[in-house]
């Protein structure tokens, strides 16, 4: 089992006592973790796009939290979602709890959302025309990750994912009282804004198509199709179950007729060499391996025009708010996410320059989020 035995101790297990541990141990660590911030690398920040609520940052910033990579606080939080009773038993139901309360308290209907898509039969109609039986799915997208035995190969997984994408969008201006889709369109917003500016900066004409790979339900890749309203726009995701609910939603919308749902693999397109002018990836790259990144990279290179722009938005391990999460937060988030400790820790800006792109820069689009850029080589 890749999260470890089940503990043999027959003593009760809480939640509590975990992260009390993880605290203690924070403390005991002091020194180490002291340490660790004044040897990590520091890197200059670019300034915030449109950031009245972000921080630009200093050249003195922290490189990535403590709590993920090979740092001894990192360690002692894999330990503990290593435990299977800790993570099936008190974990995982804990990170379900904490993003549905959020969701709800903020007046996104979860549940409703969930039951409601879950009983649509247009949702299942959209699922048999666009499964492709042939795509062979990669061992990472196999794992359990966000809490799902099956991952994003699932019903649950897929009418929960846009309640979901609303509480994430929340969570990042948590003192702002804004509502669910002030917050979504707040968020979507600062990564357009910020791929609009470059594409006008380096690229300096309209885009034909653009693929969203990884595009979940659809939020990510109606924004964008929104942005550029004149561009053919492929949705592309391994789960036929996202771009079920993805279709469905997108059935009647305004641009809909632009919008195209592909069942397939980011790091396999089929699609022709020189023929796209942006590939996006949004919120994607902290759940993939080191190597299936550089592979997203490298068949995003072969499929774009010269010129063309890559672009990613994700968690910002140089993000204050990130970086200072408390241990509840930052252990229950680990242990939905299998790759954090790769994702945290890996040079995105030094990847693209490695698969052949230019004018590669770093974004803080909000105060948890960067968004990475870069335009293929001519």
């Amino acid at each position: 089992d890749a999260r470890g035995r089940p503990s043999t101790s027959s003593r009760p297990v809480t939640m509590t006592a975990v992260m009390s541990f993880a605290t203690s141990t924070r403390a005991t660590l002091g020194a180490d973790v002291a340490a660790s911030r004044r040897s990590g690398r520091r890197v200059a920040r670019r300034s915030v796009i449109g950031g009245a609520s972000g921080s630009a940052g200093t050249a003195d910033d922290k490189v990535k939290p403590d709590w993920a990579g090979d740092d001894l606080l990192s360690k002692v939080v894999d330990a503990a979602i290593s435990n299977k009773v800790l993570y099936e038993g008190i974990m995982k139901p804990m990170a379900r709890r904490t993003l549905i309360n959020t969701a709800e308290k903020n007046g996104v209907a979860w549940r409703d959302i969930a039951e409601e898509l879950g009983n649509e039969p247009a949702v299942k109609q959209a699922f048999a025309e666009i499964e492709n039986k042939s795509v062979e799915y990669p061992e990472y997208y196999l794992q359990p990750f966000h809490a799902y035995a099956e991952g994003n190969l699932c019903w649950q997984a897929a009418v929960e994912a846009e309640p979901a994408t609303y509480s994430m969008a929340l969570r990042v201006w948590p003192k702002d009282r804004i509502t669910a889709d002030t917050a979504q369109k707040r968020l979507r917003d600062s990564y357009t804004g910020a791929l609009r500016a470059h594409v006008d900066e380096f690229y300096g004409k309209e885009p034909d198509t653009i693929v969203d790979v990884g595009c979940s339900v659809g939020i990510s890749t109606r924004y964008i199709s929104d942005a550029f309203p004149n561009s053919k726009m492929v949705g592309l995701d391994l789960s036929p179950h996202m771009l079920a609910v993805a279709k469905h939603r997108d059935a009647g919308e305004p641009g809909s007729e632009r919008r195209t749902w592909v069942h397939g693999k980011g790091e396999d397109t089929k699609m022709a060499d020189n023929s796209v002018d942006i590939v996006s990836l949004a919120f994607v790259i902290h759940e993939c391996p080191e190597y299936a990144t550089r592979a997203l990279m490298t068949e995003a290179a072969r499929i774009l025009k010269p010129g063309g722009v890559f672009v990613m938005t994700d968690n910002n391990p140089k993000s204050p708010v990130i970086q200072n999460l408390p241990p509840a937060l930052f252990t229950l988030m680990k242990s939905t996410e299998p790759h954090s400790n790769e994702y945290y820790t890996i040079d995105i800006e030094g990847m693209l320059r490695e698969c052949g792109f230019e004018h590669v820069h770093t974004e803080n689009t909000d105060p948890r989020h960067r968004t990475v850029l870069g335009s293929l080589k001519k």
